[in-house]
């Protein structure tokens, strides 16, 4: 019995090590299977199905989605990421709803969020509030935090987008502690090289983290079907990945590798109406 529980115990402390790499290899702010697959990517894609995390100020104009994720770090079901998000259009602009959640029986983190977004010609603005809860087991008890986050757009020419994120600017902590929230910059490019060719480019900064640079690729092999490949620095990932887009419903897969902690699955579902 003793011994169960140290096994259990010893386990915890492995996950919540390993979760605690993986918190920063994937910022919560990235989300997607397309995200991944292209290096984390997302701040300056326009129409993205998880610009609500990525950038309020870019979620579709056009349409009506729902759309479902799973992130799984190495493989390991108890720090799994899952999300889900709804994005609406209406006369006064346009509302996203979203969840998130990760973590395990000891610990885990559920985030909220509400978003809107509207455009002035090719300026294109956005700003979201959150609420996030952690749960922690035995007696250490549960805190939660609001969070208020904005983003900026800009189409450039046709081909090229300019995008920035900031996020928690109100420095959020839990509760009567002074764990605070992530806090983050982030801005980048995303340039149509061809019809069929897409290239990103952003710096992200996490006020905790140094500097990081990503970058990403899609290309569209045949009609409807994309592969994807992206990398990040601080810290060095690799990534590839696929998908099928088509005018009701896109699927996108995603790997990403990271040294030391291995592979990671992403997968994405959304649904257009």
């Amino acid at each position: 019995m003793i011994q169960s529980f140290r096994i259990k115990y010893l386990m915890a402390i492995l996950i919540l090590g390993i979760w605690g790499i993986a918190h920063q290899v994937h910022a919560q702010n990235s989300m997607g299977a397309t995200s991944v697959a292209m290096g984390q990517t997302g701040v300056a894609i326009p129409n993205s199905n998880w610009s609500l995390f990525t950038n309020p100020a870019l979620m579709s104009t056009n349409e009506n989605r729902i759309s479902f994720y799973g992130f799984r770090y190495v493989g390991i079901a108890e720090i799994t990421d899952m999300a889900a998000n709804l994005v609406s259009q209406t006369h006064w602009g346009t509302l996203g709803a979203g969840v998130h959640r990760y973590g395990f029986n000891l610990f885990s983190e559920n985030r909220f969020l509400l978003a809107y977004k509207n455009n002035l010609d090719r300026f294109h603005y956005g700003a979201s509030v959150s609420y996030t809860h952690v749960y922690q087991g035995g007696d250490y008890g549960t805190a939660g935090a609001i969070g208020f986050d904005a983003g900026l757009a800009a189409e450039i020419t046709n081909d090229l987008w300019f995008g920035a994120r900031a996020t928690n600017l109100n420095q959020p902590s839990y509760g009567d502690t002074d764990e605070e929230l992530p806090r983050e910059l982030a801005a980048g490019l995303s340039y149509l090289l061809t019809p069929e060719a897409l290239v990103t480019a952003e710096i992200v900064k996490d006020v905790m983290f140094p500097l990081s640079f990503r970058s990403g690729v899609q290309f569209e092999v045949i009609q409807s079907l994309f592969i994807r490949a992206g990398i990040t620095t601080q810290p060095e990932t690799y990534s590839f990945g696929f998908g099928y887009e088509s005018n009701r419903w896109d699927v996108n897969f995603a790997l990403q590798q990271h040294n030391p902690l291995g592979l990671s699955p992403a997968l994405d579902l959304a649904v257009k109406f």
